[in-house]
């Protein structure tokens, strides 16, 4: 069977459409399944067990310690302009609420570049050692956040720097008791 030239440039445009529509959808599904097993993996990790090297602290940051506080661990990198933002939008937040712990888990960075941001960027957070954590879990992305209420359990996640989001987790975390 032939094409006919003069439906050419159509059903090429149709196959274009077809292909595009095929790579969005694949996009949107693997996107979703990856922060549905980070979440998956984030309820496997035993939280009160957690331990961090400190970057500003001469001891290990347990997390257990931290019970009785609303915590947020978010997945930062200094090379990630995203993941600054929402540093600086955590720390503005946590002016207003300073009954939530921040603990800033740098990610894939070296120290160096870590402690220059840490000097420069005196924010009130814990700033600790994250990447065995990130590659742990299988966080989909820089940033990311962990929330957790005054048990020690998860109360939500998000992936990315949507603040609006963050914001509105973040409140409800604190009204949750």
């Amino acid at each position: 069977m032939r094409l006919d030239p003069k439906y050419f440039n159509l059903f090429i445009g149709i196959c274009a459409l077809l292909a595009l529509m095929a790579i969005i959808y694949s996009t949107l599904r693997y996107s979703q399944k990856q922060v549905a097993d980070f979440e998956e993996n984030i309820a496997a990790v035993q939280l009160d067990t957690l331990a961090f090297m400190s970057f500003t602290a001469i001891d290990s940051l347990y997390l257990k310690d931290k019970t009785m506080k609303p915590v947020v661990i978010q997945f930062w990198s200094t090379w990630s302009g995203k993941s600054l933002a929402v540093n600086e939008f955590l720390d503005e937040y946590t002016i207003a609420n300073p009954e939530l712990f921040v603990i800033a888990a740098a990610v894939r960075d070296g120290e160096e570049q870590i402690l220059e941001y840490i000097n420069s960027h005196p924010y009130n957070f814990a700033y600790v050692e994250g990447t065995t954590l990130f590659q742990t879990i299988y966080v989909p992305g820089i940033p990311s956040q962990i929330l957790i209420n005054r048990e020690g359990k998860v109360f939500a996640t998000q992936v990315g720097d949507d603040t609006d989001a963050l914001r509105e987790k973040l409140n409800r975390l604190l009204e949750d008791g």
